[in-house]
C-alpha cells in the first residue's frame, strides 16, 4: 500500500513539475509579451510598421535607377521582385523549415542546444523570423545576461511577427533589412552594388553569394580580395544546401560551384555612377520642391530616410551617351592640344594682353589665391574654427539678405526696362485706338508701382550696408590670420589624389601645387532637352565630379559669344526683315552718345574675311557668324529691343543694354541658352526646361507634380524663320566668286572627322560661338526631336588657347554634340530621327530657298516685295 501511494505520490510531483514548467513558462512569456518583464517590447503598431530608413531613389525616364540618396543605401523591394534564386536559397541555408515553423524551429532549438552542451557545434537554431526581430528591435549587448534576456525577447516578438506577417511578407522583410555591408542595405541595394543587377534578374550562383553573406557579412565580404576563396566556399555551401533541399539538381550544383566568382562591383556614394552633377543639383533643388509638403505625421520629409521615389526625364542612355561624348572629346584630342599649345611657356596656361611681366605674376598669383580659398581642403579646415565660422555665418547671412534685395531690384529694373520698351513703341502707334490709350494708362500706372519697389529695395538694401561693413570687419579680423598661415600649410608636400584622365592619380605635391595642376584641365558642360516639352534628357555638369564639382550647366555663367547673335538677328525677324534680305558686309560704326556709347564701337570680323565686300543674306552671313552683319541689325534695332526678345526666350540674368552684346559679351549660363533655343524648335513656345516629372512617397502617394512654366516668345511662323536661318551653321551656302560658302559646322558632314559623317538628310540647325580671348567654346545645335548645348573653356577666363583655330567654339564645342548625336542616332530604340522641321500652314508655299528667291525678285525685276510676310 505503501508503495502505491509512493507511486502515486510521485506521478503527481512529476506532473505537477510539468504543468509548472509549461504554466510558468507561458506566465513568464505572457510577462514578457504583455507585462514588460524583461523591459518593453515593440508595440502593435511598430510591429506592423517597422522603422526601416530607406534611401530616395532618382528613376530616369526609361525606368532605371540612376541614383539614390541615403543615410543607409537601403530601397525595398515587394516579394514579386525577388528572384526565387534568393529566396530559395535563404531558406535552404538559413531556415530549411521556414514554411513550417510558427516562429520557433524547436527540433533547430534542440538540436543546437543539445550541441553545445557537447561542446559541438550543430547549426543555428536562429529561425529567419527569429533574425528578422533581431534586426528589426534589438540593439545587441555585449553582457551574457543582457544576451540571454534579449534572446527571451526575441523569441516573443518572432512569434508575434508570425501572427501579423505571411510567411512571404517575413522573408521580404528579411530580406529589405538585412545589411550587406560596403553602402549595401537590402536586396535590392546589394544587387547593384555587387552586381549591378537587380533582385529579380540576378543570376542563381549571383543570389548564392549574397545569402552566403547573411552568416556573417564581413567574414564573406566578397569585395575583399583576401576573402575570395573564403566567399567561394561559402558561396558553394549555399548551393549545396539548395540541392540538398532540392532546388537545384546535382548537374546544376557541379556546374555552378565551378564557376570563378566574378563581381560587377557599383561603388555606392553620392558621388559614383552616372548623371552626378545633376544629381547634385536635384539633391539641392529638393528642398525648394518639398517646401511645405510634410508627412501625415505634421514632419518635413527627409531624402536621406523617407523612401522617397523621384522620376525624372534624364534618359540613361542618353546621360551615358553625353558624359562619353564629352570625355571622348577632352581625353583623345582637346586637352592633348591644349597641353601641347603652352608646353614650355612661361606662366602657362595664363595669356593676358598689354600687362607687363610684374603685372602678370601678379595676376597669376591672384588666380592661386582664389583657386586655393575654394578648394575643400581649404574650407575643411576653416570649418574647424568656430572663431571664424561663427561670424563667417552671420556675415553670409546678412549679405546673403542684402543680395535677396538686390535681386529684386533687379528684377524690378528688367520690368521698367520692358515696360518703357512697350511705352516707347506705343508711342508711335498715331491710330488713335483706344486700346492703345488704355494700355498706355495701365502700363505708365505699372510703371509707377515698379519704381517704387525698385526705391523700397534700394533702401532695405541700403540700410544693411552697415551691418554688413561691421560683420565683415569682425569675420575679416579673425579669417585674416587663418588665411595667412594657410598660404604656407598650402606650400607643404602632403598625400593626396589628383585627376587625370586615365583616373585619379595618387602622389604627394603640395595643394597649392595640386591647384595649379587642376587648372590646366578644360572644363565642359552639355544639356540636352527635348524641345517640344522642355524634358531635360541629358545634364553633364562636368567631365569628373570627385575633383570639379562646380556644375557647368547652370552654377557657371559666362560669355555666350555668336550664339547670342540669334537673338540680334530675331529682332530683325520679328520687325519684318526677310531671311533672305542683304546686307552689304562692310565695317559698321555705332557712333558715341548713341546707346549711351562713351566712344564709336567698330566692331570687326573675327572670320570669313573672304566675304567682306561682299552682299550676303541673313542666312549667310549668321551662318559664318559675320560681326558686321550682327552690327548692323543691332544699329537697327537697338540693345533693347534685343534683351526684349532674349527675355521673351529665357534669358533671365543680367545683359547691359549696350550694342556689343551683338556680339555676345554677356554671361549666361548654358542651362538658359538651351532652353531659348529650343524654343525656335517648338514653334515658338518656350519652356522651363525640367527635370522633374514627380516625386512619390514609399507607398507610391504623388507628393510633388511638376508643372513646367510656359510662355510664347515668338509666332510660329518666326520661329522657322529662324529656323531657316539657323540651319545653315551646318550646310553649304552659295557659291561667290566662283567659291563655295558653308557654315561654321559644316565639318559635322565631313565622314573624316571621328564625330562626323552626318548626312545631309538629318536637318541640323544652331550656331558655334566663340568668346574674346577663345576663352569659351560653345555650340548650340537643334534638330526637330533634340536640342543639345555645348560649353568647353577653363575654370579661369585667362587660361585659354591663343588661336581662333583651337579655340573657337567649332573646335572645342560642336565636336562634342557630334559624338553625342551620332550615338543618339545609332540606338534605335531612342527614335530621334532629326526629320524636316514643320513647316507652318501659312508658310506653306514660300520658298525659302535664297539662291532662287534672289535670282527670282532681281534677274526677273521683281519689286522686291517680301514673299515671307505674306
Amino acid at each position: 500500500m505503501t508503495a502505491k501511494r509512493s507511486y502515486k505520490k510521485l506521478i503527481i510531483w512529476f506532473w505537477g513539475i510539468i504543468v509548472s514548467g509549461i504554466l510558468g513558462a507561458f506566465i513568464f512569456f505572457y510577462g514578457i509579451a504583455n507585462w514588460e518583464l524583461l523591459g518593453p517590447l515593440p508595440s502593435i503598431e511598430e510591429l506592423e510598421n517597422p522603422e526601416t530608413h530607406q534611401a530616395t531613389e532618382i528613376y530616369s525616364i526609361d525606368k532605371k535607377v540612376i541614383g539614390t540618396f541615403f543615410a543607409e543605401n537601403r530601397s525595398n523591394v515587394s516579394y514579386d521582385e525577388i528572384s526565387p534564386y534568393i529566396i530559395n536559397g535563404l531558406i535552404a541555408t538559413e531556415d530549411e523549415r521556414f514554411k513550417e515553423h510558427s516562429g520557433i524551429d524547436a527540433r533547430a532549438l534542440g538540436r543546437a542546444i543539445a550541441g553545445a552542451a557537447m561542446g559541438q557545434n550543430k547549426g543555428g537554431g536562429s529561425t529567419i523570423t527569429q533574425q528578422l526581430a533581431k534586426m528589426l528591435f534589438k540593439k545587441g549587448s555585449r553582457s551574457p545576461i543582457e544576451r540571454i534576456k534579449e534572446k527571451f525577447q526575441e523569441w516573443v516578438i518572432a512569434l508575434q511577427l508570425e501572427q501579423r506577417y505571411t510567411k512571404e511578407e517575413i522573408i521580404t522583410l528579411y530580406l529589405n533589412k538585412f545589411d550587406f555591408i560596403n553602402n549595401a542595405a537590402g536586396i535590392k541595394s546589394a544587387c547593384r552594388v555587387y552586381f549591378n543587377t537587380s533582385p529579380q534578374d540576378i543570376k542563381i550562383e549571383e543570389a548564392a553569394t549574397l545569402v552566403g553573406m547573411a552568416k556573417n557579412p564581413a567574414l564573406f565580404n566578397p569585395n575583399r580580395e583576401s576573402r575570395l576563396d573564403t566567399t567561394t566556399h561559402r558561396r558553394n555551401v549555399v548551393l549545396f544546401q539548395m540541392k540538398r533541399n532540392n532546388f537545384i539538381t546535382q548537374e546544376e550544383y557541379d556546374s555552378l560551384t565551378a564557376l570563378p566568382l566574378e563581381l560587377d562591383f557599383q561603388k555606392a556614394t553620392h558621388t559614383a555612377g552616372i548623371g552626378t552633377y545633376f544629381r547634385e543639383v536635384l539633391r539641392k533643388d529638393l528642398n525648394k520642391y518639398l517646401d511645405g509638403i510634410v508627412k501625415s505625421d505634421g514632419t518635413p520629409y527627409n531624402i536621406y530616410k523617407d523612401g522617397l521615389k523621384i522620376y525624372t526625364t534624364i534618359d540613361s542612355r542618353m546621360q551615358k551617351y553625353a558624359e562619353w561624348a564629352v570625355k571622348e572629346h577632352l581625353r583623345t584630342d582637346l586637352q592633348k592640344s591644349f597641353f601641347k599649345h603652352w608646353e614650355g611657356r612661361k606662366n602657362a596656361p595664363y595669356y593676358f594682353e598689354d600687362l607687363t611681366l610684374d603685372q602678370v605674376n601678379e595676376q597669376v598669383k591672384d588666380i592661386m589665391e582664389r583657386g586655393m580659398r575654394q578648394s575643400g581642403r581649404y574650407n575643411m579646415a576653416q570649418e574647424r574654427y568656430p572663431s571664424i565660422v561663427k561670424p563667417k555665418r552671420k556675415y553670409d547671412r546678412v549679405k546673403t539678405q542684402q543680395n535677396r534685395y538686390k535681386n529684386r531690384v533687379d528684377q524690378f529694373e528688367r520690368e521698367r526696362e520692358s515696360i518703357q520698351i512697350e511705352l516707347n513703341r506705343l508711342a508711335k502707334d498715331t491710330t488713335g485706338r483706344a486700346v492703345v490709350y488704355r494700355t498706355r494708362e495701365e502700363l505708365d500706372d505699372r510703371r509707377d508701382e515698379v519704381k517704387d519697389s525698385i526705391e523700397y529695395f534700394q533702401e532695405l538694401a541700403e540700410d544693411l550696408q552697415p551691418e554688413v561693413d561691421e560683420l565683415w570687419d569682425e569675420y575679416y579680423k579673425y579669417w585674416k590670420p587663418f588665411d595667412d598661415s594657410m598660404k604656407q600649410v598650402f606650400r607643404e608636400p602632403v598625400e593626396m589624389s589628383v585627376f587625370s584622365w586615365e583616373g585619379s592619380i595618387d602622389t604627394v605635391m603640395s595643394p597649392l601645387d595640386s591647384v595649379r595642376y587642376h587648372k590646366w584641365f578644360l572644363r565642359a558642360g552639355m544639356l540636352s532637352v527635348e524641345p517640344k516639352n522642355g524634358h531635360i534628357k541629358a545634364w553633364v555638369g562636368g567631365a569628373d565630379y570627385k575633383h570639379f564639382k562646380f556644375d557647368q550647366v547652370r552654377q557657371g555663367k559666362r560669355q555666350v559669344g555668336s550664339t547670342f547673335k540669334p537673338f540680334v538677328y530675331a529682332a530683325g525677324i520679328e520687325n519684318g526683315v526677310s531671311p533672305c534680305e542683304e546686307v552689304l558686309n562692310i565695317p559698321i560704326c555705332i557712333p558715341a552718345g548713341k546707346w549711351g556709347l562713351i566712344q564709336d564701337w567698330c566692331p570687326e570680323n573675327s572670320s570669313a574675311k573672304e566675304l567682306e565686300g561682299k552682299r550676303l543674306t541673313m542666312k549667310l552671313a549668321l551662318a559664318n557668324s559675320v560681326n558686321s552683319v550682327s552690327a548692323y541689325h543691332m544699329n537697327q534695332y537697338g540693345p533693347h529691343e534685343v534683351i526684349r526678345i532674349a527675355r521673351k526666350f529665357g534669358l533671365k540674368g543680367h545683359i547691359d543694354p549696350v550694342p556689343s552684346i551683338a556680339l555676345g559679351t554677356c554671361d549666361v549660363n548654358l542651362y538658359e541658352m538651351v532652353g531659348a533655343y529650343a524654343a525656335f524648335a517648338n514653334k515658338g513656345t518656350w519652356n522651363e526646361p525640367t527635370y522633374l516629372l514627380r516625386i512619390e512617397d514609399k507607398f507610391g502617394n504623388v507628393i510633388y507634380q511638376h508643372q513646367t512654366d510656359v510662355k510664347d516668345a515668338m509666332s510660329e511662323e518666326n520661329a522657322y524663320k529662324m529656323l531657316e536661318l539657323l540651319s545653315g551653321v551646318s550646310a553649304y551656302g552659295k557659291k561667290i566668286d566662283g567659291k563655295s560658302t558653308y557654315g561654321t559646322g559644316i565639318r559635322l558632314r565631313f565622314a573624316s572627322r571621328p564625330y562626323g559623317g552626318i548626312p545631309f538628310s538629318r536637318v541640323i540647325a544652331g550656331k558655334t560661338g566663340t568668346t574674346q580671348n577663345q576663352s569659351d567654346g560653345w555650340f548650340m545645335g537643334i534638330t526637330n526631336d533634340l536640342v543639345t548645348g555645348v560649353w568647353v573653356g577653363a575654370e579661369d577666363r585667362a587660361a585659354h588657347f591663343r588661336s581662333v583655330s583651337l579655340g573657337s567654339g567649332t573646335n572645342m564645342a560642336l565636336p562634342m554634340w557630334g559624338y553625342y548625336m551620332n550615338k543618339v542616332w545609332a540606338d534605335e530604340d531612342l527614335k530621334y530621327e532629326a526629320k524636316e522641321f514643320e513647316k507652318p500652314e501659312s508658310l506653306k508655299d514660300v520658298n525659302f530657298d535664297c539662291d532662287q528667291y534672289q535670282n527670282s525678285i532681281f534677274d526677273a525685276g521683281s519689286d522686291n516685295s517680301d514673299p515671307f510676310n505674306n
